[in-house]
């Protein structure tokens, strides 16, 4: 009789402490929190019509579909191309591409070089897909060969080439 009472008191121990391991795991964690993607060393093409505008490498790549966006950490440079050629380089330390327009939003550090060695300095950038053109409404410096400039505002064509500063300071030569 004391046998069968222990081995009843021992599935009862087994029973009681295994119950809460069949459940799924109790997080603070939303569902939508959680990015239905994920890759790490990344490099993604943005095309039109077969022909290649943009490359984009990250260093860690979040995909939230439902928000209708992808994060970009860890390092990102995107490289914009013109008719097959690369016309300027774009890095950065964070960024989010906004679906289903793939625009660009960078964020934290960002530099962008043109095949002629102008440079561009700023810590928010916006490249709009649709118009080719990058944008920020935060402070900016460009290098050129010929001029140092410096603002609040700025916008261009991706290849630095035709742009307007607003706010503008800085040095200029002939």
């Amino acid at each position: 009789m004391k046998i069968l009472i222990y081995n009843i008191l021992f599935l009862a121990l087994i029973f009681y402490s295994c119950e809460n391991k069949f459940g799924p795991p109790k997080t603070d964690i939303k569902a939508d929190e959680i990015p239905e993607q994920e890759s790490w060393n990344s490099s993604v093409a943005f095309s039109d019509s077969g022909n290649v505008k943009a490359v984009l490498k990250a260093g860690h790549i979040s995909v939230y579909n439902k928000k209708g966006y992808t994060l970009i950490d860890s390092g990102a440079t995107v490289d914009f191309f013109k008719n097959g050629d690369k016309v300027s380089t774009l890095t950065s330390k964070r960024g989010k591409v906004l679906e289903p327009s793939k625009d660009i939003e960078i964020f934290d550090s960002v530099v962008v070089v043109n095949k002629e060695g102008s440079i561009l300095n700023t810590q928010k950038l916006l490249w709009n897909n649709k118009s080719q053109r990058v944008s920020t409404d935060v402070y900016v410096k460009i290098k050129t060969p010929k001029e140092d400039i410096e603002g609040i505002g700025f916008e261009s064509d991706q290849n630095l080439k035709n742009y307007t500063i607003y706010k503008v300071t800085g040095v200029f030569s002939k």
